[in-house]
C-alpha cells in the first residue's frame, strides 16, 4: 500500500511558484486606485469571480460610465440562483457576450436555465487551438501541450493577446461585441471568458479606450483583476493537486492567473505596432471609428 500511494504521488502535478524569470515579476502587480470609482466596482458573488460594474469610472474629459450598463467578470457556470438575481435585478443585466470557445462553453455552461430574459451570446475571441484548459480531463489529455505551457508559462498566456487582437477570430468576436453595445439601448450588458483576465480584459481595454477612459486608468482596472481572483486559484490549486498527470510537469499558476503588466504591454504592441495606434485598430479592423465612439460615449456616459 505505501508502495502504490507512494508511485500516486510522484504522479501528481506539483504546484509550486516557479523562481521568476527575466523581465516577469516577481510578485502580482497592484493596480493604483482610480479616483470615483472605489474597490473598481466589485460586485460580491458567491459562485463568480471577479465580477465588477465598470460604472463609475472616470473618463478623461471629466464623465464617468454610467451604472449598470457594463459588467465584466469571470466565468458565470458556478453563478448561485443569488447571484443571478442580484445580477438580474440589482445590476439590471440584460445581454451576457462570452468569449470562450465553444469547448470551454461546454465543459462549463453558463446557467441558461436561470437566465430567463436575458439574451446569451457566445462569441470566442480564440480559436479553440489556442486554448489551455486547466481541467481535469484536458491534461490528462494533453500532456504535451502542459508541459509547453509550464516550461514558458508567461510566454505562452502573453502571446494569447496578440492572436486575440489580430487573429480572424478575435478580430471578428470583438467587432461584434463593439458593435452590439450600440444597440443595447438600455440594461446592463455583461462579458466574460474563464477568469475575466484575458479575453475580458482586452473587451474592456477597447470599450474604456472607446469612452476616452485614461491610460493609466485603464491599465489600473486590468490589474484590479488582482484584488478579485484568489478563489479562482485555490480552487485550480486544489484540482492540480489531486489531478494525475506525467511525471515532472508544474504549473505556475501566477503566470496563468494574475493580470501582469506584460500581458497587457502585448495587447498594447500587438494594436499600435501593426496598425500604430488603437484608434486605428479599431477603425481599420473592427469598424469602430470617431461616429460609433461618440455613439457609445452619448449612451454609456453621463456628467459627474
Amino acid at each position: 500500500m505505501a508502495e502504490k500511494d507512494e508511485a500516486a504521488k510522484r504522479e501528481t502535478v506539483t504546484v509550486r511558484k516557479q523562481a521568476p524569470k527575466p523581465g516577469m515579476p516577481a510578485k502580482p502587480e497592484m493596480p493604483d486606485p482610480i479616483p470615483g470609482f472605489p474597490n473598481f466596482g466589485y460586485m460580491a458573488l458567491k459562485g463568480v469571480d471577479n465580477a465588477r460594474d465598470l460604472g463609475g469610472m472616470p473618463t478623461e474629459d471629466g464623465k464617468r460610465i454610467r451604472k449598470r450598463r457594463l459588467l465584466r467578470s469571470g466565468a458565470l457556470g458556478e453563478a448561485t440562483a443569488s447571484d443571478v438575481k442580484q445580477l438580474v435585478r440589482m445590476h439590471d443585466m440584460e445581454y451576457i457576450v462570452d468569449f470562450r470557445t465553444p469547448l470551454e462553453v461546454e465543459r462549463s455552461p453558463d446557467p441558461i436555465p436561470l437566465l430567463s430574459g436575458v439574451e446569451y451570446v457566445n462569441m470566442p475571441a480564440l480559436s479553440e487551438g489556442a486554448i489551455i484548459t486547466v481541467g481535469r480531463t484536458n491534461l490528462a489529455k494533453d500532456k504535451k501541450l502542459m508541459r509547453e505551457f509550464t516550461e514558458h508559462p508567461f510566454d505562452t498566456i502573453k502571446d494569447l493577446y496578440p492572436k486575440a487582437i489580430l487573429g480572424e477570430t478575435g478580430i471578428e468576436s470583438y467587432k461584434r461585441f463593439l458593435h452590439d453595445l450600440l444597440q443595447a439601448k438600455e440594461g446592463a450588458t455583461l462579458w466574460h471568458c474563464t477568469q475575466g483576465k484575458d479575453r475580458t480584459g482586452i473587451g474592456a481595454i477597447l470599450v474604456e479606450h472607446a469612452l476616452g477612459v485614461s491610460p493609466q486608468h485603464i491599465l489600473a482596472d486590468y490589474l484590479a483583476t488582482n484584488l478579485f481572483i484568489g478563489g479562482w486559484i485555490a480552487r485550480m490549486e486544489g484540482i492540480l493537486r489531486t489531478l494525475k498527470v506525467a511525471r515532472g510537469i508544474d504549473l505556475d499558476i501566477e503566470a496563468y492567473a494574475y493580470a501582469h503588466v506584460v500581458y497587457f504591454d502585448a495587447a498594447m504592441e500587438a494594436m499600435r505596432g501593426v496598425f500604430g495606434s488603437i484608434d486605428a485598430y479599431m477603425e481599420r479592423e473592427l469598424d469602430f471609428g470617431e461616429a460609433e465612439k461618440r455613439e457609445l460615449r452619448r449612451m454609456y456616459l453621463e456628467e459627474v
